[in-house]
């Protein structure tokens, strides 16, 4: 996660480009096609970048003559180089891990689900609202360019946000009191001494 952060941040805008760009051109490619239609696309385009690089070493190497006959040479030499294989330590590690989120998931929406909680029914409604306003690649997509944008912009205005956050705590402390004294609040214990 510390590895994100300079990226999120923007520290070095053509590191932050190379991993936002790719996202959200997929995530809106998939917005207006069939997912098989996007990765067909970025297979064919993938592949035609893979041609036109060896057609211009060729034609840098072999007829111009302009570069050494080295495999540096080659812009993809590093990607030829990558090793995509992965261990099968790592593969016991996510599986285990996965498991564990599943598993606690699981367990947190049994819960949820039967037992008596008002606010878990309120949130799910609140959902269908928002359900039927925002497709749910749309949520990702806001989502996506809210995780690129809002650091930069908290950083670059730091003191004036600051400002606004606490003078809008301070409303929602004032009107939680307000609703608190209308409202009698009964406790866990009030309800046993009836």
């Amino acid at each position: 996660m510390a590895s994100m952060l300079p990226i999120v941040y923007w520290a070095d805008p053509v590191q932050s480009a190379a991993v936002f760009t790719p996202v959200i051109a997929f995530l809106l490619a998939v917005q207006y096609n069939s997912l098989i239609s996007v990765l067909a696309y970025s297979a064919l385009l993938l592949l035609v970048l893979v041609g036109v690089c060896n057609v211009y070493v060729y034609t840098m190497v072999v007829l111009l003559k302009k570069l050494p006959d080295e495999p540096s040479s080659d812009p993809l030499y590093k990607v030829y180089g990558a090793d995509l294989t992965i261990p099968a330590e790592d593969v016991v590690k996510i599986s285990n891990c996965t498991t564990d989120i599943v598993n606690s998931g699981l367990t947190e929406l049994k819960r949820l689900f039967f037992c008596e909680n008002i606010k878990f029914g309120i949130s799910l409604y609140c959902l269908t609202y928002i359900g039927s306003w925002f497709n749910l690649l749309t949520v990702i997509i806001l989502a996506w360019t809210g995780l690129f944008t809002l650091p930069k912009v908290y950083i670059n205005h730091q003191a004036a946000i600051d400002d606004v956050v606490i003078s809008v705590k301070t409303v929602l402390d004032g009107l939680k009191d307000k609703i608190s004294a209308l409202v009698p609040v009964t406790t866990a214990e009030d309800k046993k001494e009836e």
